[in-house]
């Protein structure tokens, strides 16, 4: 067996071939950014009035308060050009600044009778009120760069650029193939000597709530030939085959004899840690990955989250998020000579991230889970595991 960190360290030393699409900007959110995007025009693009009210030259209020209206400027409309004298031009929010006019005064600040405006408060407390041509950044600057995860706001910049399409990272496509006469559809009733699908289904949405929608799930029973036979078409249709079960030492074990078979090199078969000391990793000459994780539910979730996860976040996003870090609220004893993961429920307190450790029956013991939030790493040479300690957690979905 390797060191979980060991393990971890090899998973991430590889990245997946990085695929580019370009797709609709309406389709982007969410997605990951695979260009860099400039300014094709100043922003705003002219001097932009922030305020309804009236445009002057703010020179003449040396001499007067008073201006007669001339016009009505609404946005949209072609700039214009405020003729000299003691005149103005009523504008509205968004409408470009007159040429001559360098002040737009609020209605609130004004009294208008009879086609005049008169300014009704002290002068010094007026303001310009527009926006300056490229005050917001100028044509030909970089707006966002590769590797940005396109969010709402994002999208209103990408639209200000023009980029009516936009190139995004592909979404790696990923397919679970679970293995085990044992396993029934979830809608079936089990015969007693069977157990309802759950592990599919489980990894899928995890793996949906990380953003990696391109997940297809696929069932095979313990026959090597069918095996064999469904690995291969999975393999060189894949970015990442996970499976699950048959990875152990059990006689049915077939997974890493197959998978030699399909020419898939073993990077690393068992790892010390629990729950998933079986955990098998590999990857085929044109870099579709393997990850054979263990049959029971527990060790399944908390090494897909644990290794397979951060190699799907490194292949479309460049990096891997840092983990937080929470401090135990109870001590959890563990003598074995391997990293575990202790399920967790976290809470904030004052801004300070809390992991209350939960107890269950053995990695085959899912309903445990139902309270956790994620799990905390405890690594042997970091032991006791007082209330108190630090360690780096792990979220279900998303974080």
């Amino acid at each position: 067996m390797i060191d979980a960190k060991e393990a971890l360290a090899r998973v991430q030393y590889y990245q997946l071939n990085a695929k580019i699409v370009t797709i609709p900007i309406e389709e982007t959110i969410s997605r990951i950014l695979a260009e860099e995007v400039y300014a094709d025009i100043d922003q705003p693009p002219f001097h932009r009035v922030m305020m309804d009210g009236i445009a002057i030259n703010k020179e003449l209020l040396q001499t007067t308060k008073k201006f007669k209206i001339l016009n009505i400027i609404s946005a949209g409309t072609e700039a214009s050009e405020l003729p000299p004298g003691e005149v103005c031009f009523e504008i509205m929010t968004g409408a470009v600044l007159p040429l001559n006019a360098d002040l737009v005064i609020r209605y609130e600040d004004l009294k208008i009778s009879d086609g005049v405006a008169e300014i009704i408060v002290d002068l010094k407390n007026l303001i310009s009120n527009f926006h300056i041509q490229g005050s917001d950044y100028s044509k030909g600057a970089l707006l966002l760069s590769v590797g940005v995860t396109i969010k709402s706001p994002t999208i209103a910049i990408l639209a200000s650029a023009g980029k009516k399409n936009v190139k995004v990272f592909a979404i790696p496509k990923v397919a679970i193939l679970s293995t085990g006469d044992e396993l029934v559809d979830i809608g079936v009733n089990p015969k007693s000597h069977q157990i309802r699908w759950s592990n599919g289904i489980t990894l899928q949405q995890e793996l949906l709530s990380h953003g990696f929608t391109d997940v297809s799930l696929n069932r095979v029973g313990d026959n090597e030939n069918d095996m064999k036979k469904i690995m291969s078409e999975l393999l060189l249709s894949k970015d990442v085959l996970i499976l699950t079960g048959g990875v152990s030492a059990g006689k049915y074990d077939f997974v890493p004899k197959v998978l030699k078979e399909c020419q898939v090199m073993e990077i690393f078969h068992q790892v010390a840690q629990r729950p998933g000391k079986p955990l098998w990793f590999g990857k085929t000459e044109t870099d579709t990955f393997v990850f054979g994780l263990p049959g029971n539910p527990v060790s399944c979730l908390v090494n897909l989250r644990k290794f397979v996860v951060p190699l799907l976040q490194k292949s479309v996003q460049g990096t891997i998020k840092n983990q937080p870090k929470a401090f135990l609220t109870a001590g959890v004893k563990f003598s074995a000579n391997l990293t575990y993961y202790c399920p967790v429920k976290i809470r904030n307190e004052e801004g300070k991230l809390l992991a209350e450790p939960l107890s269950g029956n053995g990695s085959g013991d899912f309903f445990h889970l139902r309270d956790a939030d994620g799990f905390i790493e405890l690594r042997p040479q970091d032991a006791p595991f007082k209330e108190g300690f630090l360690g780096e957690v792990y979220l279900w979905g998303k974080s």
